[in-house]
């Protein structure tokens, strides 16, 4: 009787697991149209807010985070039950911030972060808000806004890409847009409606509404790097600098020890158009062994050099390396290009 029992209980738990399988198969998962949108925030206030932007050629979701100090936002796809994208997308040197968002207890998300962490969010609670204004951007530029008519603060080193304004009572804001280097401002939208060509807007905030600031990149724009393009020589060392990016310099400094080997230093930084410095950070230091046949084998010191490479209009520049033991600055004078 007891064995009789007992296999009859594991056949009740064999058909149970085959169940579950069954109900858990994506395959066979119903999906859903994405409906979960507004403001949410975790424990640790952290912000999510997801919100649908009818403008551009394909609508979408958009979904931006406040996480401590990062600030990221950019379009996303539904995969399945899921919103998923890279929210530094629209900068072309940034990391990417990968993230997977799913609905989590009625009314709740979950935003995993890829090979990060994972934050768990509920509807913010904003009990006097009836206005819920969002600000975003289209293309490379970013955005400021204050209360009153004054003009907001712009911050270059950590700037806005999309923000959040919730209003118990209707109030005017001052809403700025600003292009990246390379990049023009087209327009304001409200609600996928053209609003305005000015970058500078003062508004009444009286009804929930969608702002988008609209950019394109600049047809006449020219790498300010370009006017240092070039082979550099100081002493036994040479340089090359070429451009990267919208306004980035890549320079390559090579100093020979000896016929078979040398070292190679990869420096790369953004321009300061107003004092022509190049400050930069992660560059990298290589030794480089060149055999009898000419194959060159490459070693890899450092990855974290810092310092600061400065442009000068005698057609010279002055390399200032962190890590230098010597003190001293390399001046590389530009070797003209000869006549072939």
């Amino acid at each position: 009787m007891k064995k009789a029992i007992g296999l009859f209980l594991c056949l009740c738990l064999v058909l149970a697991l085959v169940g579950c399988g069954a109900q858990t198969d994506p395959a066979e998962q119903e999906i859903k149209d994405w409906t979960r949108e507004g403001v949410f925030q975790d424990e640790n206030e952290n912000i999510l807010t997801i919100t649908w932007q009818e403008d551009g050629d394909e609508p979408s979701w958009y979904a931006g985070v406040m996480i401590g100090e990062l600030m990221a936002g950019w379009k996303v796809r539904q995969v399945g039950n899921t919103l998923q994208g890279d929210l530094n997308a629209w900068d072309e040197n940034a990391e990417p911030y990968n993230v997977t968002i799913s609905e989590e207890g009625e009314d709740g998300l979950m935003l995993v972060v890829e090979g990060g962490d994972t934050y768990h969010f509920v509807p913010m609670d904003l009990p006097d808000a009836t206005i819920f204004v969002s600000i975003n951007v289209e293309g490379m530029g970013n955005i400021a806004y204050t209360e009153g008519e004054e003009t907001p603060e712009v911050d270059p080193e950590y700037p806005f890409q999309s923000a959040q304004i919730n209003l118990a009572e209707p109030a005017t804001h001052t809403i700025l847009a600003w292009p990246q280097a390379g990049n023009l401002f087209v327009k304001w939208t409200k609600n996928g409606e053209d609003f305005s060509t000015e970058p500078q807007i003062t508004v009444l905030l009286d009804e929930s509404a969608d702002y988008v600031a609209v950019f394109e990149e600049d047809p006449d724009w020219q790498n300010p790097v370009m006017n240092f393009v070039g082979e550099y020589q100081c002493d036994r060392a040479n340089a090359k600098v070429d451009c990267f990016g919208y306004d980035e310099a890549w320079i390559t400094i090579e100093w020979g020890s000896s016929a078979a080997e040398l070292t190679r230093w990869i420096l790369v930084g953004r321009l300061d158009t107003e004092t022509l410095t190049v400050e930069y950070s992660g560059g990298t230091e290589s030794i480089v062994t060149v055999d009898d046949q000419g194959e060159e084998s490459q070693e890899t010191v450092s990855v974290d050099g810092t310092g600061t490479v400065v442009f000068h209009d005698d057609g010279t520049f002055t390399w200032h390396n962190d890590q230098s033991d010597s003190g001293e600055d390399m001046v590389f004078q530009w070797l003209p290009v000869a006549e072939g």
